[in-house]
């Protein structure tokens, strides 16, 4: 691995630490729905009506009636959220930024760190979290607990109980959806969102590394926006699991350690050098 030795030296150093998982860090917890191979199986009779083979040609079908909809997604939620038992790699990370002052901005949606017990109030889900729900109007009713119904759901095959189940909203009566960006109306946490931008605005002049990992094309928010406040802001340096030390801006040079790995490699290596 290309500069573990730095890589460790500025995290040991770091009085704050801002993680940046993204969808290759979801994929070791398990979350992986366009690598799922057995929706024929889990989902025929969705299958059959609408010849679909994927999760993603699924969701993308317009014409899902909202039973099915929610069938699917509370049997996704049920499988890879609500039974998620954290692992390994996702332990190291929480002991690695247990004596640290930390937030974690995430483009996975499936509640991982939640589950795995970070501070709550510390984490940015900035795709969502599906295992909350919001109105699906097109007007921002805020958000609501889903884990209850998805259970509920999950439980049921007959989809003319299911239609019993959908949860409407209390302000319109509408039926709620995931809070997911799978509409043109997806309504960003915006009091994560807030938490997040005061705890950068807050550690300004402090020692804070940005930790990578997982992140790759399919979540460029957590790479070119957050490179270029590391290079605002001279206290504040860069660990990257995924990328190579040449892909980084050459001002970050002097502050940066790309170590060019997969996140659990990288994980174990800052642990072992923190002992």
């Amino acid at each position: 691995m290309e500069n573990l030795i730095k890589a460790q030296q500025l995290v040991n150093e770091a009085e704050v630490i801002i993680v940046i998982a993204g969808n290759k860090f979801a994929k070791l917890e398990g979350l992986d729905l366009l690598g799922q191979d057995s929706f024929d199986q889990d989902f025929p009779l969705i299958a059959k009506k609408y010849d679909v083979h994927s999760i993603g040609s699924a969701l993308d079908l317009k014409e899902l009636a909202w039973s099915e909809k929610w069938f699917i997604w509370s049997q996704l939620i049920n499988k890879y959220s609500l039974m998620y038992k954290p692992s390994a790699t996702m332990k190291q990370l929480k002991e690695l930024l247990n004596k640290k002052k930390y937030f974690i901005a995430t483009a996975s949606f499936g509640n991982f760190f939640e589950k795995a017990g970070f501070n709550q109030n510390r984490i940015f889900n900035i795709f969502g979290n599906w295992t909350n729900m919001q109105c699906s109007s097109g007007i921002n009713h805020g958000l609501k607990n889903a884990t209850k119904v998805a259970t509920q759901i999950a439980a049921t095959t007959v989809l003319t109980d299911i239609e019993k189940l959908i949860p409407k909203c209390a302000v319109c009566g509408q039926p709620m959806e995931i809070h997911l960006p799978i509409t043109s109306h997806f309504y960003p946490d915006s009091d994560a969102n807030a938490r997040f931008r005061w705890f950068l605005t807050g550690n300004e002049a402090t020692k804070t590394v940005f930790l990578e990992l997982g992140v790759d094309e399919t979540s460029p928010q957590l790479f070119e926006p957050i490179i270029h406040l590391v290079d605002e802001y001279k206290q504040w340096s860069y660990v990257a699991a995924d990328y190579t030390q040449a892909m980084l801006p050459l001002t970050l040079q002097n502050r940066s350690a790309a170590v060019n790995t997969d996140s659990a490699s990288l994980v174990q290596a800052l642990i072992d050098g923190n002992k």
